[in-house]
């Protein structure tokens, strides 16, 4: 009874040091998964403030530009630098173009000719 008494000590003594070994391991994978994730993180924050720095950034260009793009600054700009002055009457002009041909729709058919296939075997027949 002795020898089984014994074994059985140490099958639980290696079984005790071996779970133990896989608990430090298992302990051990969860902190470098934590250490991994929190890098992680950090590097997403990062990301996260400068889209929000570059977005602040747009914003101000946007609004900058449509200040200088607004119809009062510009007519505020032509009025006092470049002298310009509100003309009272005005008048329209008509241009009539004599000898310009101008595209009718029976020509459509033959673009969309140009367009299609033909125009992607063309190297075929040397056009």
């Amino acid at each position: 009874m002795r020898r089984s008494a014994g074994r059985l000590f140490l099958r639980r003594g290696w079984g005790l040091i071996l779970s133990f070994g896989l608990f430090l391991c298992v302990i051990l994978g969860l902190g470098v998964l934590r250490f991994h994730a929190a890098r992680k993180a950090y590097y997403l924050d990062s990301i996260n403030l400068s889209i929000q720095q570059l977005s602040n950034e747009e914003t101000a260009l946007k609004q900058e530009i449509s200040a200088l793009a607004a119809p009062i600054k510009i007519y505020s700009y032509c009025k006092e630098r470049l002298g310009m002055q509100k003309m009272a009457d005005t008048e329209t002009l008509a241009v009539h173009l004599r000898g310009v041909q101008v595209a009718q729709k029976e020509d459509a058919p033959a673009e969309k000719e140009k367009e299609g296939w033909h125009m992607r075997l063309a190297w075929l027949w040397g056009k």
